[in-house]
């Protein structure tokens, strides 16, 4: 179950969701590991003074890859924890540039990698969002914290 947050408070390893338009304009929920919460746009032609970045995991609530890749991009990602049932984050050590480098060949076989305008984004509201992992994993987790 999901859990109210808010944009304030998003850091590095969140895992949330988020209601965006596409470029269809259509409004899906978008989940991501948030790799830089609010980092300043530098483009010349910026719509947009802050992006989100992060690895898109869900859209619409359907994964966009296996939970099987989503279980390595997390463990590959940092140190995994429990925020609340069946909700995790992510304790990012290293950079973004990083975490982008060692799971690169994931990121671009699925296209996974998404920046968002922050303006836009925090339009809606923002959850932790639960992740549905295979239970193998879950157990894991828990014995491990």
């Amino acid at each position: 179950m999901k859990k109210v947050y808010a944009w304030g408070k998003v850091k590095r390893g969140d895992i949330i969701s988020f209601i965006y338009k596409s470029k269809e304009n259509r409004r899906l929920r978008r989940t991501i590991l948030v790799l830089e919460p609010k980092l300043a746009n530098k483009s010349e032609n910026a719509n947009s003074k802050f992006l989100i970045h992060g690895i898109q995991l869900e859209v619409s609530n359907a994964s966009v890859v296996s939970s099987r890749v989503i279980t390595e991009i997390l463990t590959e990602s940092g140190v995994v924890e429990s925020v609340d049932k069946d909700i995790y984050r992510v304790e990012l050590k290293d950079s973004s540039e990083e975490i982008y480098k060692r799971l690169k060949s994931f990121i671009k076989k699925n296209g996974l990698y998404r920046s968002f305008s922050f303006e836009k984004a925090s339009r809606s509201g923002v959850f932790l969002e639960d992740l549905r992992l295979p239970e193998k994993y879950k157990k894991m987790l828990l014995d491990e914290n």
